[in-house]
């Protein structure tokens, strides 16, 4: 086999590989955003991609630079690799932002961790290889989250009920008047605090959708309804 043959087997089967792990990442994404923990599985399509990206990369050192061994004489390609990711690592977290019980950020984070893979694959001259991881990324941010709407799936929001003047709440009856509603508050997201001689309760509200409506202007005239409430805050949840 040529040089040029094994060079295009071996950018096919990177785009295979690579391709089965953004499904395989897709699959985990979906059951959390199936469960409301997450706002798209974009997320995990992008960092297990990139993840087969660099680790089949690697695996085929002798196809770097079109095939001409690179002189090592100056620095070990691998390691240049490694600082860049590690790098890029770094100021992607700078990128998210957490607000109250919504995160912002992180899509973007690892589309530009995402990016840096994209950046070694054309330096080390496997370019099929990266127009492949290109179009996997378009269709993780563009074409999943169009499918994900039409998948059922539990709608979040973060809710926030401000309670009146005097009153005591109890954690068991508001979680009780939410699941006549077909809502639920799992108690690891809820806080209680106690602000301006009034209590105040916050976290995060589930809807199925598959059960009924996820509209926020339905869930908020349900809210309005809960005795002892003098006001509250309905904001749909984010991990995007």
């Amino acid at each position: 086999m040529t040089l040029h043959a094994a060079w295009l087997a071996t950018s096919l089967d990177i785009i295979g590989n690579m391709g089965l792990a953004m499904l395989l990442g897709w699959v985990v994404g979906y059951e959390r955003f199936y469960s409301g923990r997450a706002a798209g599985s974009q997320v995990y399509c992008l960092v297990s991609a990139t993840s087969a990206a660099v680790t089949l990369l690697a695996g085929y050192p002798a196809l770097w630079y079109g095939g001409q061994r690179a002189d090592t004489s100056g620095g070990d390609p691998t390691r240049v690799i490694g600082a860049i990711l590690t790098g890029i690592g770094f100021l992607g977290a700078g990128l998210i932002v957490q607000n109250g019980l919504n995160v912002r950020g992180l899509t973007t984070a690892a589309s530009l961790w995402g990016v840096a893979a994209l950046g070694i694959l054309v330096g080390v001259g496997l370019y099929l290889p990266a127009l492949g991881l290109t179009a996997l990324f378009v269709i993780a941010v563009e074409v999943l989250p169009r499918v994900e709407s039409r998948l059922p799936a539990s709608a979040a929001f973060t809710c926030t009920l401000k309670f009146r003047e005097g009153h005591r709440p109890r954690t068991e009856a508001v979680l009780a008047f939410l699941a006549t509603h077909g809502l639920r508050m799992p108690t690891e997201t809820m806080t209680l605090c106690f602000r301006e001689q009034r209590f105040e309760m916050e976290g995060q509200i589930f809807a199925d959708r598959a059960g009924r409506s996820a509209s926020m202007s339905d869930i908020a005239l349900e809210l309005s309804t809960l005795a002892d409430v003098d006001s509250f805050a309905l904001t749909r949840s984010s991990r995007a």
